[in-house]
């Protein structure tokens, strides 16, 4: 902590008396230092700024130490899980500015009540600085930050504290509060220091009191009095002891001016020879105009630009024009040829089309053979493009395409979904939404991970409800104030969390509040990192393994903890994979941990059975029948479900825009769902950033996708 009081009094009026406190989170003699030199800056910026208030000048100083602190974390030795908080308030006259950054604080206490300084926003109401930015928590975390600003009056017997909230959390704030009401600040100081030691504090226990008196008009000062000499040669003219000494001086100084006027005359000597010489050298003489340019000429040879610029313009117009006109254009008698090849190929496919739906007893050509069904579908399918590429409007090919696909979707067991309904609208109930991955619970409920304002939301699929359980920058319960939401993954009873300051928190379904979870080495993942996995296999006493795929080596990292409460994690993460697999795991697109752990690729997974990757020969999954019209491959999303008594394997294919189904022992094929070419379900599987599909005992599975809005509900029939 530190403060200062000016005793100039101009610059008492004007800046005031300055009282800082800094909380540091760990306590290393670097971060003593660093939170020293941050306290020196701020004092030394806030006095010497004269351009702007108290307030706007605090808040600038305070700034500008974050500013240094970024700049030298290295220099300074900051430690990566550490942090300096600074409260700083000023009183100047009546008033008190107050400006904070972090979990450090201050306090009011007026007639019996105590306020904090500046209040904290309400849990309910939109912190406005979220919109544009994280909100920092320690000075040097981020280059730009904003400070919270407060300013006030000030009255007779206020009592006014800056404390460590971590000294405010221990000793609680009813003794806080009374102990600054009742003692005077030495004594509370005292107090508040003993009983911080009595519960067993730790750590940050920084606290400055301060008492606001009021001081009478009529109160007795001090009278000046005159000053007389002390000695009888007081006010006669100094003389040296020294004899001669004054003399020489005299002397000496005669002695320099003499020598101070010559150099000036000799100096104006030189000046005055050299303006004579100067004087006899030949010069020309100034030319004065002799004509005075007229207005109307001037103005007559704008004229002549301005023509002359729109005479190239024009030039250019009719230079292009006939670029255009000499470009070849078809002849009318082309299209005769092109209508016929239209006509043609409509007939083609016509014919084709019906030859597969020609039913013989009772059963088309799909039925009876299908091989000839593929070869005359595949050949429709080709009519059709020849002939949109001639000219024919889509409309008018549209009705023909739909007979053809009917075809192709009984051959290659094609599923259309007919109905799509909306279980969630996100968009509808919060704003400035990013959703960008969902995972769901053993309750059933569905959690989101949004990164439009770094929120995990909960959403109940049965009453359509959303609540943001988790949301970046704003302080939790235990004062912990969490970071952007980065990876998300789901055990049996818990919900895990890694935020980008790679801190991890665990989230009950019960209890739905965020705790911060031990995980050693998580500062060590890699920024490109983006499948989590995790399984619980001893519910519910909170043990659970995670599985993370490194994005940057590749290597899968297993935390797997003891059966033993506190839960505690290896450090660091033991290596899962006991050999390097077919295909590179970086390459992964989602990460999938049962009994196995499954990892999808752009075509098929990769089988981990106990850590050994399984080789695409022995475990690949099947390509769908339908290659020969949509050979491309994008899988995106996995899950798993069982549906009776199979155990399915559910991909989702953005190049085609469709979920599939695979058996999970042996990959095979099982089927796919597409959505209608068109209607009020076109388009509905084109955006899918998560997928969801429920296990039932009879009947179709359930699938939830998370869309750009929200969430939608489809029946896999």
């Amino acid at each position: 902590m530190a403060f200062h009081e000016p005793a100039i009094g101009s610059l008492a009026r004007t800046k005031g008396s300055l009282f800082l406190l800094a909380q540091l989170t760990g306590g290393t003699t670097s971060l003593a230092r660093a939170a020293r030199e941050a306290l020196d800056v701020i004092q030394r910026d806030y006095y010497y700024d004269l351009s702007a208030g108290v307030t706007v000048s605090l808040a600038r100083a305070l700034a500008g130490a974050n500013r240094r602190l970024y700049h030298g974390r290295r220099r300074l030795g900051i430690p990566r899980r550490s942090g300096v908080s600074i409260v700083a308030v000023v009183i100047r006259a009546r008033e008190a500015h107050a400006v904070k950054l972090g979990p450090a604080s201050a306090v009011i206490v007026r007639d019996g009540r105590m306020y904090e300084i500046p209040p904290p926003p309400a849990v309910a109401e939109e912190d406005p600085r979220i919109r544009r930015r994280r909100v920092a928590a320690t000075l040097g975390e981020a280059l730009e930050v904003e400070p919270y600003t407060w300013q006030g009056a000030l009255a007779a017997d206020d009592r006014i504290a800056l404390v460590s909230r971590h000294f405010a959390h221990t000793i609680g704030v009813d003794d806080l509060k009374r102990t600054l009401a009742t003692m005077r600040p030495g004594q509370a100081v005292e107090h508040l220091q003993h009983l911080f030691a009595i519960r067993g504090g730790s750590g940050s226990d920084g606290l400055l009191v301060i008492e606001v008196t009021g001081l009478s008009a009529t109160a007795t000062t001090q009278h000046l009095e005159p000053v007389r000499p002390a000695e009888p040669f007081a006010g006669l003219p100094d003389q040296s002891p020294v004899p001669l000494a004054d003399a020489i001086g005299r002397g000496l100084h005669r002695a320099g001016d003499a020598a101070e006027s010559a150099r000036s005359a000799f100096g104006r000597g030189v000046l005055t020879v050299l303006t004579w010489v100067l004087a006899f050298v030949p010069r020309r003489r100034p030319e004065y105009p002799r004509t005075i340019p007229r207005t109307a000429e001037r103005e007559q040879g704008r004229r002549r630009r301005v023509g002359l610029a729109g005479m190239v313009v024009v030039a250019g117009i009719l230079a292009l024009g006939s670029t255009v006109a000499g470009l070849p254009a078809p002849r009318p008698t082309d299209a005769i040829p092109r209508a016929s090849i239209a006509r043609d190929a409509i007939a083609e496919a016509v014919d084709l089309v019906e030859i597969v739906e020609d039913r013989v007893d009772g059963a088309d050509l799909v039925d009876r053979d299908s091989a000839r069904a593929v070869e005359l579908l595949a050949d429709a399918h080709v009519a059709v493009a020849r002939a949109s590429s001639v000219g024919v409007d889509d409309g008018q090919l549209a009705p023909l395409r739909r007979r053809i696909d009917r075809g192709l979707d009984a051959l290659y067991q094609v599923a259309r979904v007919e109905a799509v309904d909306r279980v969630v609208d996100v968009e509808a109930s919060l704003d400035d939404v990013d959703l960008v991955d969902m995972v769901a619970a053993s309750d059933g409920s569905l959690w989101i991970l949004d990164a439009g304002r770094g929120r995990i939301l909960r959403t109940d699929p049965a009453d359509s409800s959303v609540t943001v359980i988790y949301r970046a920058g704003l302080a939790l319960e235990s004062g912990e104030i969490p970071g952007d939401p980065w990876l998300i993954a789901t055990a049996a009873t818990d919900v895990v969390v890694i935020d980008r300051q790679r801190t991890a928190w665990r989230i009950d379904l019960t209890e739905r509040i965020p705790r911060r979870m031990p995980l050693a080495g998580a500062a060590e993942i890699s920024s490109a990192t983006t499948l989590i996995g995790a399984l619980q296999h001893r519910p519910p006493l909170e043990i659970f393994t995670l599985y993370l795929v490194d994005g940057a080596t590749g290597e899968i990292d297993r935390w797997a903890p003891r059966a033993v409460i506190p839960v505690t994690y290896p450090d660091p993460a033991e290596p899962f994979l006991l050999e390097e697999p077919d295909l590179d795991p970086r390459e992964a697109r989602d990460l999938r941990v049962d009994v196995n752990a499954w990892l999808l690729h752009a075509d098929t997974v990769t089988r981990v059975d106990f850590g050994s990757p399984r080789d695409q020969a022995d475990y690949s999954l099947d390509l769908p029948p339908d290659g020969d019209v949509r050979p491309d491959l994008d899988y995106r999303l996995l899950d798993g479900a069982t549906v009776g008594d199979r155990d399915l394997l559910y991909v989702y294919d953005a190049a085609n825009a469709r979920i599939i189904a695979f058996q999970r022992a042996d990959g095979a094929f099982v089927g796919q769902w597409m959505a209608p070419a068109d209607g009020p379900a076109a388009g509905a599987l084109d955006d899918v950033r998560g997928l969801a599909v429920t296990s039932v005992s009879d009947g179709p599975a359930a699938a939830y996708l998370l869309t750009a809005g929200g969430v939608v509900r489809l029946v896999l029939e």
